[in-house]
C-alpha cells in the first residue's frame, strides 16, 4: 500500500512537471517571444514529453544557441526546392530570421548561412519538422493554427522570392513554382497532422 501511495505521488508530480513545461512554451508562443526564448521553452517541453526526439536533435549537433535556426529549417527547405538558393531567397530567409530575433553575428545566424550555402541533410530537415510538430501539439487549437499560418506564410515569402521579379510585380504570376507549391502544401499538411506528443515516464536533461 505504501509503495502504491509513493507511485501515485510520483505520477502526480510528473504530471505537474509536464504541464508546467507545456505552459511555459504556450506562454512564450502567446507572447510572440524571440526564437531563442521559444527554443528554451520548447527544449523543456521536449524534455518532459518526448526525450527520444530531444536526443535525436542533440545527436544532429543542434544546441540552444543554434536552436533558433533549427526552428527555421522549413524556410531553408523551401529555399533549396529549386536545387539552389538564389540571392533573393537568401536575403528573404535572413530578413525573416532577423525579424524573429536571430541577430547578425549570432550562432543561429551563422548556422543559417551555412545551410544556405550547403543544403542540410534530409534527416535534419525531417527532424526539425518533428520538433515543430511536437511543440505545436501541446498548444491550444487557436494558437496552433495561428503559428502554422505564420510558418506557412514565411515559407511562402521565401518561395515567392525565387520567382521572376518583373512578372510578379506586374501580377502575371505568383513567382511560386509547382515544385515549391507542392512543398508548401506538404509542410502545411505535416504541421496540421501532428497529434499530441507522448508523455515520457521520466524527465531527462535537455541539450537544446
Amino acid at each position: 500500500m505504501t509503495k502504491d501511495i509513493f507511485e501515485e505521488r510520483e505520477r502526480a508530480e510528473e504530471a505537474v512537471y509536464f504541464r508546467g513545461q507545456d505552459e511555459i512554451l504556450i506562454e512564450k508562443l502567446r507572447e510572440n517571444a524571440r526564437l531563442e526564448e521559444i527554443v528554451k521553452a520548447l527544449a523543456g517541453s521536449l524534455q518532459a514529453n518526448n526525450p527520444d526526439l530531444l536526443r535525436r536533435v542533440i545527436a544532429l549537433g543542434v544546441t540552444l544557441e543554434t536552436g533558433p535556426a533549427f526552428l527555421l529549417a522549413p524556410l531553408i527547405q523551401v529555399a533549396w526546392a529549386g536545387g539552389k538558393v538564389t540571392d533573393r531567397e537568401r536575403e528573404t530567409v535572413l530578413r525573416l530570421a532577423a525579424a524573429r530575433g536571430v541577430e547578425e553575428g549570432s550562432p543561429a545566424r551563422a548556422q543559417l548561412l551555412g545551410w544556405l550555402e550547403k543544403r542540410p541533410s534530409d534527416a535534419l530537415l525531417d527532424t526539425a519538422m518533428e520538433v515543430i510538430q511536437a511543440g505545436l501539439s501541446v498548444v491550444p487549437q487557436d494558437l496552433r493554427e495561428d503559428r502554422i499560418k505564420r510558418i506557412v506564410q514565411a515559407c511562402h515569402e521565401v518561395a515567392e522570392a525565387s520567382g521572376g521579379g518583373l512578372a510578379r510585380v506586374l501580377g502575371l504570376r505568383s513567382g511560386v513554382s509547382h515544385k515549391e507549391q507542392a512543398l508548401l502544401d506538404a509542410i502545411t499538411t505535416t504541421l496540421r497532422s501532428g497529434g499530441p506528443a507522448e508523455k515520457a515516464t521520466r524527465s531527462e536533461p535537455s541539450g537544446i
